[in-house]
Formats: structure tokens, C-alpha cells, sequence
């Protein structure tokens, strides 16, 4: 795979990837003697301290809401993330005007959030991103969600394989908040992870009920 629809400003090279989704009960994965890269969506690496790890994701991806909205999940959320920080950021947004990019770094300035890069990523650029990822058209396709959209993203960038982890079809609710929200996107995530599956594409997990019913292997 390569960055080239994206653009972003950098590449996973064939490392292997951890990524971090935000559902409740996250497996980190095994030492293999070899170091993990991870890549984080949204809150979800709030949780990375309860797996010893200290340092900062290599990449994260945003909702533009989550650093905007009032609504409950997005400032619970925006109260885990505060005074994080990631290698590179993604934000998902369909204005890249100048103004757009002055106004989210400027809430990210609030939120005490770091991030060495900074690069806004419309809906077109994501669709491209799955299509090339799961070679098929995703035209009158459901968008998936963020958090899928994560790890197909770390393939598109060269990830050799991608282990996820902290990802349900079924469990409510957020790793890093209380409010118990029902998961969105299902059919769409069911979907676009049984097409990745039947062509074979270097995706795991760490959960076995995650695995049982999304047909993910099992690492």
C-alpha cells in the first residue's frame, strides 16, 4: 500500500501496528520481540498507560466533533485526551480551509493536546483510502466508523499487519468514560470487516469475542 491518496507525512514502512479502538476491554498484543506501532482513534489512548506504555501514539485519528461538540461523549472524551498527545493527528473534516485549520488548532491549543503533525482529511480522501485498502467501490456503502477506518488507514500507509484491539460489534460504551452511549456504524463495520476477511487481508485481534463475531482471525 501507499500514501500517495492521503498525503500525509508519513509511512508505516512494513511495521506492525497496533490499533487502539475505544471499546471497553482492550487486549494490548503480545511481545513478539519486536516493537509494536500504535494508532489511536479519538479518546481511545487514555487507556494506554493501564498497558505500561508511556510515549505517544505514532498516529491518531479525530472526529472533528470530538473537539468541538458539546455533546456528552465528545467533552468526557475531550477530559481523558487533555494534556496528551500524539506523533501525528488526523483530523476528519470536510473544510481545509485556512481558517478551519487555524480554529482546530486553536481548540487543540485549549485542550492541551500535542501532536507533531497536523494534517485534515475530507470524506472523499477516506472513501479513496477503504476502497484502495478493500479494492472495491464503497459508493452506496454506510460509512464505517472511525475506529475501522483506523486500522484500514494503517494498511494503506505500508503497516505489514494490523492487530486490533479494543474494537466490539456488540459491547456499549467507551473505555475511557462511564456513559454507556450503544456503539454506532455495526452493520457498516460488520460489513467492510467481512470484505477484508475474504480477501485476506492482514488484520487480528487480540479479543476472541471480537473475533467470534466480526471474523477477524484471532492472533
Amino acid at each position: 500500500m501507499t500514501n500517495a491518496s492521503c498525503e500525509l507525512p508519513f509511512d508505516l514502512n512494513g511495521q506492525q501496528v497496533c490499533a487502539l479502538g475505544s471499546a471497553p476491554g482492550s487486549i494490548f498484543p503480545p511481545d513478539n520481540g519486536e516493537p509494536w506501532t500504535i494508532a489511536t482513534v479519538n479518546g481511545s489512548q487514555a487507556v494506554l498507560g493501564t498497558f505500561g506504555i508511556s510515549g505517544s501514539p505514532k498516529f491518531t485519528v479525530f472526529n472533528t466533533s470530538l473537539i468541538k461538540s458539546s455533546f456528552k461523549t465528545n467533552v468526557a472524551t475531550r477530559k481523558a485526551l487533555r494534556g496528551l498527545g500524539t506523533e501525528n493527528l488526523i483530523v476528519l473534516s470536510d473544510e481545509n480551509a485556512l481558517r478551519k485549520r487555524l480554529h482546530i488548532k486553536l481548540l487543540l491549543f485549549f485542550l492541551r493536546y500535542r501532536y507533531g503533525t497536523l494534517k485534515l482529511l475530507n470524506t472523499m480522501r477516506r472513501v479513496e483510502v477503504m476502497e484502495e485498502v478493500l479494492q472495491m467501490s464503497l459508493a452506496d456503502a454506510e460509512k464505517p466508523s472511525n475506529g475501522i477506518f483506523l486500522a484500514f488507514l494503517a494498511l494503506h500507509l505500508g503497516a505489514r499487519r494490523v492487530v486490533m484491539s479494543g474494537f466490539s460489534l456488540s459491547k456499549a460504551g467507551h473505555a475511557y468514560n462511564k456513559l454507556n452511549f450503544l456503539r454506532g456504524h455495526v452493520d457498516a463495520d460488520r460489513f467492510v470487516l467481512a470484505r477484508a476477511v475474504s480477501i485476506g487481508l492482514p488484520i487480528f485481534t487480540t479479543d476472541s469475542e471480537f473475533s467470534a463475531e466480526s471474523g477477524v482471525p484471532l492472533l
